[in-house]
């Protein structure tokens, strides 16, 4: 059997061009380091040997700043590819759990530690890891050449010490391992055990267990905490053990300068400068302890995570088995509000042709949205069934009930009368975070949807950033970002609550042209009361009675 690639690795593989992009910064910062090293070995040299002043040293001084500055400069990409690098990651890993979550129903308080916890120990893999791993292979062979042009026997010195910081991660990592593993086995235990609590906690109070099993939450909660300390101490331990050698090798090191240079074996420049550059040569091994356990904290929760991202996409086939656009019909469909015997919708039977723009009509009260939700599958009916029909009519007919949430995701937009509105810029309110596009595809659906001059209007345009519950949108506005959205996902069935709602005639008549475009070879289903918008359908159906 083929073994898997880690997911960083398969990460790596597909972002190339950042990460080629991240190593030659490193590069760059690498060379940058050494050519300051080189002018402050040469500033050193020419005050306190050659009694230079400013006049000789102003040249070194300068350059000393340019490389200092462009070393600075230099982290603002670096830590901007490793964010893009880990936000990718984590919201790729997001999605194949909300996938699988929603296709197969898993256990909600295992989910939690799943989606927060275990999906953010991820992270230090490109913010600690990377970073290590590329100065690791970028530095120490950058200061190694360089070093061994300048004294080859500091060279050999830094290439015989190498091998010893690998070696005791290498003997400390399988204890890590082993308490990792042990800490999120005893975060999982914890977890489980208090979402069991909290769904059970009225009949514990029923049957007077509350102490009982609060106690046995604390056990759960102390095992957790040593487990965690034991992984702490590990790391205490090897850090201090790699900041021991590292700091042995520097001074072996240095006392081999040192003798060679009471000796007139070196001179003090070329000294100063390998002693400057040591600390750099060994500055990865000493972040490796830090590294090296975010890796095992990061690898411990891939593997818990591996079942979910390796599980094949979670579409049963059925949206490629239904022709675009189906048909939609209700039988027998009644629907009571939660513990009560009170019916908003009764034995409701009712057709709406495919590729047809059918308007739902009737007093308030009487059902008009809550049918939309039915029909979006957002609530279960309280009898009967709604069925999606490809375009034959009856050759494949399905139950929407039994589809997956995301096969409905793909079939089916919805729009509901009042569209909440993110605390996002504009563009992520249109597309929703579903997928990259173009700001002329989010531009043109905006355009659309009559929101062509509030777009024109706003500072940063699709940039611009809204304010939770749509400010500075009015209450027209935000029906019609609504409506941008329906064009924007372009699916085949798509359902509409009162998207006119607020509008006046002009704009009502914007809205209705950019409705009977986006309809054609598409299902629509709109509720309405405005008169223009119900004579524009192919098909109205009218709700009576009471709420």
């Amino acid at each position: 059997m083929k073994k898997r690639k880690s997911i960083l690795f398969q990460m790596l593989h597909s972002q190339r061009r950042s990460l080629s992009i991240r190593v030659a910064v490193e590069l760059l910062h690498g060379g940058l380091t050494i050519l300051a090293a080189w002018n402050t070995a040469a500033i050193v040299n020419t005050v306190f040997l050659g009694h230079g002043g400013l006049a000789e040293t102003a040249s070194e001084l300068l350059m000393l700043f340019l490389c200092i500055f462009a070393m600075a400069l230099l982290l603002l990409p670096k830590s901007r590819i490793e964010a893009q690098l880990s936000d990718d990651l984590r919201l790729y890993c997001r999605r194949a759990l909300h996938r699988e979550l929603l296709a197969h129903g898993q256990n909600g308080a295992g989910v939690l530690t799943l989606t927060l916890e275990r999906v953010d120990a991820l992270d230090p893999w490109f913010r600690t890891l990377l970073p290590t791993m590329i100065a690791g292979v970028v530095i120490i062979p950058l200061v190694l050449l360089v070093t061994a042009v300048v004294d080859p026997l500091s060279a050999l010195l830094f290439l015989v010490t190498l091998p010893i910081a690998p070696f005791l991660l290498y003997l400390i990592g399988k204890a890590t391992r082993r308490a990792s593993e042990r800490q999120w086995d005893e975060m999982r235990t914890l977890t489980d055990g208090f979402g069991d609590l909290v769904r059970a906690a009225a009949t514990l109070k029923i049957f007077r267990r509350v102490d009982a099993e609060g106690h046995h939450l604390a056990q759960m909660s102390y095992a957790f905490s040593e487990a965690s300390l034991a992984v702490l101490r590990l790391a205490f331990v090897s850090s201090f053990a790699l900041e021991l050698i590292t700091t042995l090798s520097i001074a072996l090191i240095a006392v081999s300068i040192g003798l060679r240079l009471m000796d007139g074996g070196m001179t003090f420049h070329a000294a100063f400068f390998v002693l400057i550059l040591a600390p750099q040569f060994y500055q990865p091994l000493r972040e490796g302890g830090i590294a090296f356990h975010a890796a095992m904290d990061a690898a411990t929760a891939e593997k818990a995570l591996a079942p979910y991202l390796d599980a094949p996409p979670s579409i049963t086939g059925t949206h490629d088995q239904i022709l675009a656009p189906p048909s939609v019909r209700t039988e027998a469909l009644t629907y009571r509000y939660p513990l009560t015997d009170e019916a908003v919708l009764t034995d409701l039977t009712l057709s709406f042709p495919a590729g047809k723009s059918t308007v739902i009509a009737g007093d308030s009260g009487s059902g008009k949205s809550t049918l939309l939700l039915l029909l979006a599958g957002q609530r279960p009916p309280s009898d009967g069934m709604i069925m999606l029909a490809d375009g034959a009519g009856t050759a494949h007919s399905y139950d929407l009930a039994r589809l997956t949430e995301e096969t409905r995701t793909a079939l089916i937009t919805y729009v509901p009368q009042e569209p909440h509105i993110f605390g996002a810029s504009l563009a992520e309110n249109v597309t929703l975070w579903t997928r990259d596009a173009a700001d002329a595809e989010i531009t043109a659906a905006l355009e659309a949807a009559a929101l062509g001059d509030f777009l024109r209007a706003l500072p940063d345009g699709l940039h611009t950033r809204l304010g939770m519950g749509g400010h500075p949108l009015s209450a027209g506005e935000r029906h019609r970002l609504g409506l941008a959205r329906a064009l924007f996902q372009d699916r085949p069935i798509v359902l509409l609550d009162e998207v006119t709602a607020g509008l006046d005639e002009e704009t009502e008549r914007c809205v209705i042209d950019a409705l009977t475009v986006f309809s054609h070879h598409r299902t629509m289903i709109l509720t309405a009361h405005r008169p223009a918008l119900i004579a524009w359908a192919d098909q109205v159906v009218t709700l009576g009675g009471e709420a």
